[in-house]
């Protein structure tokens, strides 16, 4: 039998990513100082775009649906998401990380 070798595709399994859920909880108590609320936001913002890319959100899918299927949105298109509407789409993105995960690899 050969041994098992790792090629340049292949890709670890699925794993939480803690600091996004713990932001996410950070957010809720964020929501009485608007100011923390914003640098909370934008610091959850360019975690999720990094996020993304590392997962290569999108890369499956020749068209990128806004209004449709999260799964085929692109990590600038999740970061601005994040940035503009925090604590919504940080939500969505952390809920459905494994599906878009799953649907790119």
């Amino acid at each position: 039998m050969p041994p098992v070798t790792a090629t340049a595709d292949s890709r670890s399994g699925y794993q939480e990513n803690v600091i996004l859920i713990l932001l996410l909880l950070t957010g809720l108590f964020c929501l009485v100082d608007l100011k923390l609320l914003a640098l909370t936001g934008i610091f959850s913002a360019i975690l999720v775009y990094y996020d993304a890319q590392a997962l290569h959100a999108g890369e499956k899918f020749e068209k990128e649906s806004i209004l449709g299927d999260v799964v085929t949105w692109r990590p600038p298109t999740w970061g601005l998401a994040v940035l503009i509407i925090p604590l919504i789409f940080l939500a969505i993105y952390v809920f459905s990380r494994e599906e878009i995960f799953d649907a790119n690899t």
